[in-house]
């Protein structure tokens, strides 16, 4: 594999990758502009944006666009983060400038129609109320709640409710869109079997006379300390519960990098031992796991755990015991190790899915500014000590100051 990065003339950067053992390419671009940066009046209209964008280009209806990725045989979509919005195409190697050229007119040129607008609304409605019906959905939404009360990030990401997505203008979207949608905060990612030259080549004739005024996006680092918050959610209609727990952790910086490395390693150790204490030793969870989350002025780590609303003062003393340990070093080197074996393989493997590798890379490049960070993550990860896991582990875990959400039956 090889790979190359360029600025064109109008700041826009751009990523090539190129693996000729591959059939496919996966073409994505990512805008520095999501869910974060939207005020708090208008929550949802990053997420709102993002649906715009199919709806219709000076050059193309809604209809055409469903057309034209129809023909190529394409996986076409996007989706919304707390501080980035992605759209993406993967499809057969040989379409792959129709693709860049689609993904181009989409960018540059969406008109957001008033009809469409109006129309929109229905489906983003109806999507917010799929995930809060849902249980994981729902405590995927809410789960910052427990950790932030100033900081942005406890809003959901798609908007949540159906007045705050009614609350939202037309005209709040065009702003967005005229505003933030700028060559000098995307980045466009191509990654599969296409030649090096060639991708250039397209890159400039499709974005290369892209002219929009950059406006500098200043995001704030709200300090909040770390305190202990319990949030419960009484649901209807639930069966089972479900159990959060979370920690703040710093935002990513350049200098950070090792520290992100080291903070995946402690999250895949947290879900190793939950598995083995909630579900082996126990049965109280069908699917215990955990995560962590890095973004340019926010980060955390989090475990969660479904279970028997019976099981779920249970379930909590098992998980916060097993954080405790964490918090004291309580670690082994095999623990370490395995950890970075496995998260190691997985980008490896990542490799081989255009799409992933599209997405990843171009959602990576805006959060780290390197566009090699993915590449970079097995040297990382390899890196990353013992005694790194254990101080990091000491520096954001407290098992008596927390954030906790438990969804329950109501």
């Amino acid at each position: 594999m090889r790979s190359t990065f360029m600025v064109l003339r109008n700041g826009m950067r751009v990523c090539i990758y190129s693996y000729p053992q591959l059939e496919s390419v996966g073409v994505a671009v990512g805008v520095n502009y999501g869910s974060v940066d939207d005020r708090e009046a208008i929550n949802g209209a990053a997420h709102f944006v993002e649906h715009m964008l199919f709806d219709g280009t000076r050059n193309r209806s809604s209809n055409q666009l469903e057309e034209a990725v129809r023909g190529m045989g394409a996986n076409w979509d996007a989706f919304t983060t707390f501080e980035n919005t992605v759209y993406y195409l993967q499809g057969y190697r040989g379409y792959f400038e129709t693709m860049v050229e689609l993904l181009s007119d989409m960018i540059k040129n969406s008109t957001f129609p008033k009809k469409q607008f109006v129309l929109e609304r229905g489906p983003i409605i109806n999507e917010n109320l799929i995930s809060q019906d849902n249980a994981d959905g729902f405590f995927t939404d809410n789960f910052t709640r427990a950790l932030y009360e100033k900081h942005p990030a406890r809003l959901p990401v798609g908007g949540g409710t159906k007045e705050g997505i009614e609350r939202i203008k037309r005209g709040d979207l065009v702003r967005i869109y005229q505003k933030y949608y700028t060559p000098r905060n995307m980045v466009l990612v191509i990654y599969g079997n296409i030649r090096i030259g060639k991708a250039k080549e397209v890159s400039l004739r499709y974005f290369g006379d892209f002219r929009r005024k950059y406006v500098p996006k200043r995001r704030k680092v709200v300090g909040e300390a770390q305190v202990r918050r319990e949030i419960v959610v009484h649901k209807e209609n639930l069966r089972h519960a479900i159990i959060g727990i979370g920690f703040k952790c710093a935002e990513f910086k350049a200098s950070r990098a090792k520290e992100f490395a080291a903070m995946l390693v402690i999250s895949k150790i947290l879900q190793y031992r939950l598995f083995d204490e909630v579900r082996d030793k126990r049965g109280l969870s069908y699917d215990p796991g955990s995560a962590y989350y890095a973004y340019s002025t926010f980060a955390f780590i989090a475990a969660q755990a479904g279970t028997e609303p019976s099981n779920i003062s249970e379930t909590k003393r098992i998980m916060l015991r097993e954080l405790q340990k964490l918090q004291e070093g309580r670690i082994s080197r095999r623990e370490v190790k395995n950890a970075r074996e496995e998260l190691s393989i997985q980008y490896r493997v990542l490799r081989d899915d255009t799409l992933e590798m599209a997405n990843a890379v171009a959602s990576y490049t805006l959060v780290t500014g390197d566009y090699k960070f993915v590449e970079r993550l097995p040297a990382l990860l390899k890196a990353v000590s013992l005694e790194d896991v254990r101080a990091y582990c000491k520096r954001y875990i407290h098992a008596n100051r927390y954030g906790l959400l438990v969804l329950r039956p109501e």
